[in-house]
């Protein structure tokens, strides 16, 4: 079993090599600093035989990693350019919701069965819009600051969770407008909640720069009770990073977390039942170099992809698990100062993004052009969400207005 080399084994490589080569005077100053000599010499010219032995070592290690990443970018690359290319997408104007709320709309979700739209804002309520009619079916007060996220279980589309300044997270039915669930588990603002694909996890994440997970348990009750009971939610993790938690999305194994945070050029792959957490290196050469912070991560349609929306008004798509850049997006604005939001098309074929120039930007995957720019909001665009069918994209924005968007006809 090989063991690492003791302080004076190395302290005696680097004096034999010193004096093989007649540095005397350096051989000098580093006995009389290390305050040791060796008794003779007898290790020979080892310290050259380490030093080449690491750097092929060195050398091979780094072209083994270059050839499994040129063996992921081309496995990834077959599969987007099997992504249909004929697909109708979102891009013209249909209408506008003005009047859903009293202040700026920070957040929208379309629920999994199309029934309806949720919205958050600064005026502290999350509100429940008819997706056909358009109209304001209820008023949900869960916070007492503004909402900053919500979003329906997969499972379940009428449980919204919701986020909010106030460092709370809720639990409603959309349905009845009863608040089910609060959670206190942060210390500061809770910018985003998400649910796993099969609606048993949700997570938050905040400004303490914890991310907390949160089990969905069954409800107990009588069994000659009426109508659905409503489930009970246990924190099951709670995690701690260096600085602040800014996305965070499942993978479909709906175990795993995927995290990005400020500052940091890793994605976190945080598995919620045994807490590991796998890093993966946001750099394709592997430095640690900080180029940019992942604002938003949204996970593909077929849950092989994770698109990364960055504070450098550019977006990278990767592969699940590599640090391989497939892709990147260009055209849309937005820093350090914004918070960007993206979405995917259900075909996988295309994206969107929010931009700080009022505008939300549509590209299609494989070629990465720009192929629609959706003009209209007089503030700024804060959230977007697409519909199950792919054929409406609704936006919010600071300008208190929704607009929805219809695929051309």
């Amino acid at each position: 079993v090989k063991t690492p080399m003791d302080e004076e084994k190395v302290n005696s490589l680097i004096q034999q090599w010193l004096q093989e080569r007649g540095y005397l005077r350096s051989l000098r100053t580093l006995q009389e600093e290390s305050g040791f000599e060796p008794e003779e010499a007898e290790l020979g010219g080892q310290l050259c035989s380490i030093l080449y032995e690491f750097v092929e070592l060195k050398n091979s290690l780094e072209d083994r990693q270059v050839d499994v990443l040129e063996e992921e970018r081309r496995a990834a690359e077959e599969d987007l350019l099997s992504l249909p290319e004929d697909v109708s997408f979102p891009s013209v104007f249909d209408s506008e919701l003005r009047n859903v709320h009293s202040a700026n709309i920070i957040a929208v979700k379309i629920s999994p069965n199309g029934d309806y739209i949720a919205t958050g804002s600064a005026d502290r309520s999350t509100k429940i819009v008819d997706f056909e009619t358009k109209k304001v079916l209820r008023s949900i007060v869960a916070h007492e600051s503004p909402v900053l996220s919500v979003a329906f279980s997969p499972a379940s589309p009428h449980l919204l969770l919701s986020t909010a300044m106030d460092g709370s997270a809720a639990v409603s039915d959309a349905n009845t407008g009863q608040v089910l669930a609060t959670f206190k588990h942060h210390q500061k603002y809770v910018i985003r909640g998400v649910w796993s694909p099969d609606g048993e996890l949700f997570a938050t994440c905040g400004h303490d720069k914890h991310v907390n997970i949160y089990k969905v348990v069954e409800a107990e009750g009588d069994e000659a009770q009426e109508g659905p009971r409503s489930p009970s939610f246990e924190l099951i993790r709670s995690k701690e990073f260096v600085s602040i938690p800014e996305a965070i999305t499942f993978l479909s194994d709906s175990t795993t977390l995927v995290i990005s945070i400020r500052g940091d050029n890793y994605l976190h792959y945080l598995d919620s039942q045994s807490g590991e957490d796998l890093k993966v290196n946001l750099n394709q050469q592997g430095d640690d170099h900080v180029s940019f912070t992942v604002l938003d991560l949204v996970l593909s349609p077929d849950g092989k992809y994770l698109l990364a929306s960055t504070d450098k008004s550019r977006l990278v798509l990767y592969p699940v698990g590599s640090s391989v850049q497939l892709r990147w997006y260009y055209g849309a604005v937005n820093d350090e100062l914004c918070q960007t939001r993206a979405c995917w098309h259900p075909s996988g074929a295309y994206i969107y993004v929010t931009s700080q120039d009022q505008k939300l930007y549509c590209w299609r995957v494989t070629s990465q052009k720009v192929v629609a720019q959706l003009v209209g909001h007089t503030g700024t665009v804060r959230d977007l969400d697409i519909s199950g069918d792919g054929k409406t994209l609704v936006s919010a924005s600071f300008d208190k207005s929704l607009r929805l968007w219809k695929v051309t006809s």
